[in-house]
């Protein structure tokens, strides 16, 4: 199993740095197997435990900014057990936690504050944003149906296309996600993601990289809420 570096790990959504296999296609070469490319991205190991400090910036339609410094945490249990955990630091109020807990092979498993969270509760604002705790953990990619579309290049990468479509959505929850996934790292860089709409009711994308010991990391990236135009911007500090 590959590992990545934990500074990248909560990023998955975004970009992991490491190289999954899936080398440049030509066009006489087939499409990779969708569930097997979301596996691939899911299962990836963090190297070890770590802290990095980051700030959540929300831009609202008339351009205010609210910004919330967040902690986020990996924690390296075992080869096949970690978790990741978002602590929104909120001046004058009790502090919100988040916390994805990771298993080879199983499903994730939320908490909110201490307490288990399912449903429709982990689709909840991160820091009043757009970003929700299941956005980060990237529970889209345990969804039974994994499809690669085609190729395309975006943001000057060639990417796999890879749409995740939810058996059972919750009114209102997420029915699927389109992801463009780099082919070269297996970093997702955009993705859109639609309930019961035609249009995509939110757009995440990679706004920022920095490269350090020749290693991609990324050090910001954003969630737009296309109904609302709130942009919701998670900036890392990384050493």
């Amino acid at each position: 199993m590959n590992n990545v570096n934990p500074a990248c790990r909560v990023v998955r959504m975004l970009t992991v740095v490491v190289l999954l296999g899936f080398g440049r296609l030509s066009a006489a070469e087939p499409l990779p197997d969708g569930r097997q490319l979301a596996r691939s991205i899911r299962e990836l190991l963090p190297e070890k435990s770590v802290e990095t400090p980051a700030t959540m910036e929300v831009i609202n339609r008339e351009r205010k900014r609210n910004k919330t410094p967040v902690v986020i945490r990996i924690d390296k249990t075992d080869k096949a057990q970690w978790s990741l955990t978002c602590l929104a630091k909120r001046e004058g109020a009790v502090d919100d936690q988040w916390r994805v807990h990771y298993a080879l092979g199983q499903a994730n498993r939320y908490e909110h504050n201490g307490r288990p969270a399912e449903g429709a509760k982990i689709y909840s604002g991160l820091a009043d944003s757009s970003f929700t705790i299941a956005d980060l953990g990237m529970d889209f990619l345990h969804w039974p149906s994994q499809s690669v579309l085609k190729t395309q290049r975006r943001k000057s990468r060639l990417c796999h296309v890879l749409e995740s479509r939810n058996p059972n959505p919750a009114k209102g929850g997420y029915h699927r996600v389109v992801s463009w996934v780099d082919q070269k790292t297996g970093g997702i860089l955009l993705a859109d993601i639609y309930t019961d709409e035609a249009k995509p009711v939110k757009r995440f994308s990679v706004k920022g990289l920095t490269k350090k010991n020749g290693r991609w990391q990324v050090d910001e990236m954003e969630m737009r809420d296309t109904a609302t135009r709130v942009r919701s911007r998670l900036h890392f500090h990384l050493k």
